[in-house]
């Protein structure tokens, strides 16, 4: 199993993921009965979370407003011993917040992304900052940042190995015109298809899917399909990695715990295929509880793989 520790700041998403779930079938246009969680999120600290519990040193860059939710996002980094690097308070904004309403089977109906604080974290924070950013040893961007911090930071990696992982469809198009400075770009399947229909004409299968994004630049490419498993992708092969069949508690942060995952089996010298064959099995791991704040090690990891092939 992997073993080796390594230094990763991520950059990106710090807010709280709220969830409302129905209690039975989900009438339109009328109340129903529901019951609300809610727990730290974003992917940058689900990445992050995921990395340290498998024994990395992690740190996180992000913007929260100056309200109470900053505060207790703050000191829940202190107690998971994640870094705070170069974190920002914001006067003007609230906190971010993701809102996901579910049906009763803890299937997405909709989801609320009050994501504004992060439009303004521009270039120049890190400008001022370069040291504070540039001694860790890799680094990974979600794109809740904008446009053209994503481009200043790839501009900026030197020899800092540089992952993403899109959080929406809605802005995949912002990794687009970086994706050749990418070791490896995480995306579920719509997102996927939102970066390479432009060019490539659609691709119709997920493996499709990871091969193109590699012909446009990334160095390696993880697309997921949920119950369908994931495809990877390098330039010399690809591949498929089947998902268990399970119940799922919540599918909520399991495409960032499969990220975080599987950066780490990376980093350890794994091959893509392993490490993503380590990465599904955290990602179906944090399925079977509700939490937002799953229990992970490598050991678990080994011991469902050997579960799953007995």
């Amino acid at each position: 199993m992997p073993h080796r520790q390594s230094r990763i700041l991520c950059f990106g998403g710090l807010h709280y993921d709220e969830k409302i779930r129905c209690e039975a079938d989900t009438i339109l246009n009328e109340s129903n009965p529901a019951s609300r969680t809610q727990a730290p999120g974003g992917v940058a600290l689900n990445v992050a979370r995921t990395l340290a519990a498998l024994g990395n040193t992690v740190g996180l860059s992000s913007r929260v407003g100056a309200d109470r939710e900053g505060v207790e996002l703050l000191d829940y980094l202190t107690r998971l011993g994640i870094t705070a690097v170069s974190i920002q308070t914001d006067n003007t904004h609230a906190t971010a917040r993701y809102t996901a309403v579910l049906d009763h089977t803890s299937n997405l109906i909709l989801g609320l992304a009050d994501m504004s604080i992060y439009d303004d974290f521009r270039p120049a924070h890190w400008q001022q900052g370069r040291q504070e950013i540039k001694h860790w040893d890799y680094w990974c961007v979600d794109t809740n940042l904008p446009t053209d911090t994503l481009h200043y930071l790839a501009s900026e990696k030197a020899a800092q190995l540089l992952f993403a992982v899109v959080t929406s469809p809605a802005k995949a198009h912002r990794l687009r015109e970086v994706l050749p400075t990418l070791d490896a770009i995480f995306v579920n399947r719509a997102e996927a298809g939102i970066l390479v229909n432009s060019n490539t004409g659609a691709p119709q299968t997920i493996e499709e899917q990871a091969r193109a994004l590699c012909d446009l630049g990334a160095l390696r490419a993880i697309v997921t399909a949920g119950a369908d498993g994931a495809a990877w992708a390098c330039p010399d092969n690809f591949g498929h990695i089947d998902c268990p069949t399970i119940n799922p508690q919540s599918v909520s942060g399991a495409g960032d715990v499969l990220a975080g995952t599987t950066m780490a089996a990376l980093l350890s010298g794994e091959t893509l295929e392993q490490a993503l064959t380590y990465g599904t099995c955290a990602a179906t791991l944090s399925t079977l509880s509700d939490m937002n704040d799953p229990q992970l090690s490598w050991s678990m990891i080994k011991d469902n793989l050997v579960h799953n092939d007995a």
